[in-house]
């Protein structure tokens, strides 16, 4: 199926296969531009230490090895709103109390593990803090906290930077009502926690939504990738410092410096799986000038105006309550507050109103009401400076033609980011694939599979007969391949952790919630757990077969 030593197996675009040089730096100085298929030197060092404990954990679970010949493991943790951030921590947990965590190089995530990884990497030494860090977020997602006049101030300001869109409205309010917290820190600050060894190293995961558009998500084109050291354009090698993402460049050269985006709005960017045009803009639109006009009809959308009760990818927000629990519904509302989190103090004033709490002045107010309706009507989403922007080191793709870049969620293409870690600089030989999506729990693979294929990357044969009963899956499948890394993929919810209820689970942890009772947080917690315990002894036997085989080819 394809060398894993060829550097760019990607596509026929010339400038994508073939860059200048092997590592050119465009411009000299402060945020200077990077094209190359290299690992970043902050990459290289974090990955560098990590080895060291992964080989100290191997030797402790009877696996000895040289310190070169450790094998590079990653965790891919699928999208899947707030249920895949809490399936995310219970999955790490698992694997930290039989001992495997220590054996992850990688930790990538879409949409909604992108949020529990975030919020872990705030800790330089999140791995032996899970515990803890786990009662804090169920503290945080079980109790109802979102303040108007908070969202209110980030927006005013967000709409003065003339790249504002939807993405800015997404994060400060939608996200922030779900995740219940507003981050104003920064990726780059995660370059101790990713560097350190302690932790595994961490790959979040978006697209180019305007590559997506043309050449769809089978194109390494589309794939773009944050690190605490740089943002970067997977199909062109093109890099730039992570503080300078969003900075105004031309032609390599730094024009103008902007402030770091805060991980608040990474978090909308990765997370904004409608960022992409569907048949449901009108229900869309409906929420978004809800929000403005602080009329509660218009988040609850009726299945009537979204016959599929979805949002690309989110079900239509319910306001039936659960049964056994007439506090809450279906998504966890406290009494009182309206079908979209927002508390009854709150959901019927307009946001307007904030003008008379000195939150802003009017004229912050019509630029930030005149951008969203904007944004709205055009469909704009995760828009940033193009930092390949006339650059002449790749004068002949499309997209140095391009001012602004537009961002969304992963989970558009595919919802879980094997393309990031199939890159072959990153030589991994296993993935542990845990889906926590919406859709049916084999849809990734299959879509890796063809992705592939088109772009000559080993990758291990799919065995369709295994993935017969996608309503009600098993807990673990594993593909070998030769050459291919190995692949182990978890559903989820399967016959095993929740027999007769896959489907019914599935409804009810569903993507675009914006509170979980204590209750529902232990479910999923649960539910992830038992996918690791069940089967650590495959983990662990996986582990042995491909040390046992790189052992073997490299004594060939």
């Amino acid at each position: 199926m394809g060398n894993s030593s060829i550097n760019h197996p990607f596509t026929d675009d010339q400038s994508m296969r073939d860059p200048p040089d092997h590592n050119t730096i465009v411009k000299t100085g402060e945020g200077k531009i990077r094209i190359s298929h290299e690992l970043s030197e902050g990459e290289k060092l974090g990955t560098s230490n990590r080895k060291v404990r992964v080989k100290k954990c191997l030797d402790s679970l009877g696996i000895p090895c040289n310190l070169d010949d450790v094998p590079n493991i990653a965790i891919l943790g699928a999208g899947g709103g707030l249920r895949a951030m809490i399936a995310l921590h219970g999955t790490l947990q698992e694997l930290q109390k039989h001992g495997l965590l220590d054996t992850i190089m990688y930790l990538c995530g879409v949409s909604g593990s992108t949020w529990c990884m975030s919020y872990l990497y705030k800790n330089g030494d999140w791995t032996e803090k899970l515990q803890a860090l786990e009662e804090s977020m169920c503290a945080r997602l079980s109790k109802y906290t979102w303040s108007v006049p908070k969202a209110t101030k980030l927006l005013l300001e967000a709409a003065k930077d003339e790249n504002y869109s939807l993405t800015e409205f997404w994060a400060y309010t939608v996200v922030y009502g779900m995740l219940h917290e507003l981050d104003k820190g920064h990726l780059s600050e995660q370059q101790s926690a990713s560097e350190n060894g302690n932790n595994p190293y961490p790959i979040y995961a978006a697209v180019d939504e305007r590559s997506f558009s043309k050449v769809t998500e089978y194109s390494p084109a589309t794939w773009f990738e944050f690190t605490p050291h740089e943002a970067s354009f997977l199909g062109y090698g093109a890099s730039v410092p992570m503080e300078y993402f969003g900075s105004e460049y031309k032609n390599g050269e730094l024009k103008k410096q902007k402030e770091e985006k805060n991980m608040s709005y990474l978090q909308g960017l990765w997370g904004s799986a409608i960022g992409s045009k569907t048949e449901n803009e009108k229900v869309i639109k409906d929420i978004f000038f809800g929000f403005f006009k602080g009329e509660k009809e218009s988040y609850s959308p009726s299945k009537e105006s979204c016959p599929e009760g979805i949002v690309k990818g989110f079900p239509i927000p319910s306001t039936e309550p659960e049964a056994g629990d007439m506090e809450g519904s279906l998504h966890g509302e406290p009494a009182g507050a309206s079908p979209g989190g927002f508390s009854p103090d709150t959901k019927n004033k307009p946001i307007t109103e904030n003008i008379k709490e000195g939150v802003g002045s009017v004229v912050d107010f019509a630029r930030m009401w005149q951008k969203t309706t904007h944004g709205l009507l055009t469909w704009k989403w995760g828009t940033n400076n193009n930092f390949l922007y006339k650059c002449s080191a790749l004068d002949s793709t499309e997209l140095v033609k391009d001012k602004v870049i537009s961002l969304v969620d992963a989970g558009i293409a595919i919802n879980c980011a094997f393309p990031l870690v199939l890159r072959p600089e990153r030589k991994v030989k296993l993935i542990l694939s845990f889906d926590y999506g919406p859709f049916e729990p084999f849809k990734a693979l299959k879509q890796t599979a063809k992705y592939c294929k088109e772009n000559c990357i080993p990758f291990p044969e799919i065995d369709e007969k295994l993935l017969l009963e996608p309503d009600n899956p098993s807990d673990c499948y594993i593909f070998r391949g030769e050459g291919a890394p190995t692949v182990m993929h978890f559903p989820l919810f399967n016959r095993v952790n929740c027999p007769a209820y896959v489907t019914e689970w599935r409804i009810r942890f569903t993507m675009l919630r914006f509170l979980y009772h204590v209750g529902d947080i232990t479910k999923l917690l649960q539910s992830a757990r038992l996918n690791v315990l069940n089967n650590k002894d495959k983990i662990l036997q996986e582990i042995k077969y491909i040390m046992a085989h790189s052992s073997k080819e490299a004594s060939s």
